[in-house]
């Protein structure tokens, strides 16, 4: 693949993945009010209450995470090393999620004179350890729709649908950037060995590229018809776990698949493929125009990854204020999109004027 075929990519293909359950019912009017997109972390684990790590659950608005640690940097005079986070939110939404700050054990500090328009601190803990990355068990969402122009039968039969059996679990178009900036970045640092001091940044434009591919092979997965099919060598996971195995036995483990026990997985490119056999040579034929990101990918110590293909919404609600708007309630894993959720049941229309709170 050449330099200008991988940079016309982002352009071209980003963001046309298939859809499970068909093309959606109708538009939706998507935050038009920062209220209308809420999300709220929680953890996989319970705070101790003692330790040098201070835990603060925080309220953002229109601003990122890595806004919101360089604010804590300021405030409390540490490094950034010392601040953690168990993964990135929205910008613009109001998102509730937990950051720690390693101080000395006998420093103490007013959290309250933190807040600004920006930021609230909601509840404070301590730990003995710092927060990571991965470390949250759930996403909550409350997410306003507004416009619908289709009827509640409709939009509630396609909804019990999607919670039934799933949907893509794409990475949203947030982690590709705007128009696919971050994608297109991504391929030519990687085409032409080039390297950022932003440590950070290079790793999210790196990202954005392993999650491009990932949704393709999803993707081309649901084209086939092979979405709800085990191939042989299929590298399964247990469901609610990062553990995981290959198939060897189709019929076996084609049951405990249809019972959601167990998930398929896709891959986040790198080397060593987990994958064998049937699902490791469809894995390659669909990824076969990209081998040279791959391997540049290998090259920089990438090893393949896996996630699931498909994401199961948990105690979904909706709530209808009128005959064209409600609130949508649900929970999904840590690191599957709310978009990717939304997009199986509406074509999401998104507000291109500024936020009122």
């Amino acid at each position: 693949m050449s330099n200008s075929e991988s940079v016309g990519l982002a352009a071209t293909q980003c963001y046309e993945w298939k859809r499970l359950h068909g093309g959606p019912l109708s538009t939706a009017t998507f935050k038009s009010q920062m209220s209308d997109f809420v999300v709220e972390e929680s953890l996989r684990f319970e705070l101790s209450g003692e330790g040098a790590h201070h835990f603060l659950y925080i309220q953002k608005q229109n601003v990122n995470t890595d806004i919101v640690v360089q604010k804590l940097r300021r405030f409390a005079d540490v490094k950034s090393t010392d601040i953690g986070y168990a993964g990135k939110k929205d910008r613009f939404a109001i998102a509730r999620q937990w950051f720690s700050v390693q101080l000395p054990l006998l420093r103490t500090i007013d959290w309250s004179e933190f807040n600004d328009d920006e930021v609230t601190v909601l509840e404070t803990s301590r730990h003995d350890k710092k927060l990571r990355i991965g470390a949250v068990k759930s996403n909550h969402f409350k997410v306003r729709l507004k416009d619908l122009n289709t009827n509640k039968d409709s939009f509630e039969q396609r909804l019990d649908t999607v919670v039934t059996s799933g949907f893509p679990n794409y990475f949203g178009e947030q982690r590709f950037g705007n128009e696919g900036a971050n994608l297109t970045r991504g391929i030519d640092l990687l085409i032409n060995n080039k390297k950022l001091k932003n440590r950070n940044l290079q790793g999210l434009l790196f990202s954005a590229v392993r999650s491009y591919l990932f949704n393709h092979v999803v993707s081309c997965r649901i084209e086939k018809g092979l979405s709800s099919q085990l191939l042989e060598g299929d590298y399964m996971m247990l469901s609610g776990s990062e553990k995981g195995f290959v198939v060897e036995d189709l019929i076996a483990e084609q049951e405990r698949f249809e019972q959601k026990d167990i998930l398929l997985t896709a891959p986040l490119a790198g080397s060593r493929s987990q994958s064998k056999h049937e699902a490791q040579s469809f894995e390659s034929e669909v990824l076969s125009d990209y081998q040279v990101l791959i391997e540049k990918l290998s090259n920089k110590r990438f090893n393949e990854e896996r996630r699931a293909a498909m994401c199961f919404p948990q105690n979904v609600t909706s709530n209808w204020h009128n005959d064209t708007e409600l609130t949508l309630s649900f929970d999904l894993p840590k690191g599957a999109f709310a978009t990717s959720f939304l997009r199986e049941i509406v074509s999401l229309v998104e507000n291109k004027t500024p936020f009122n709170t």
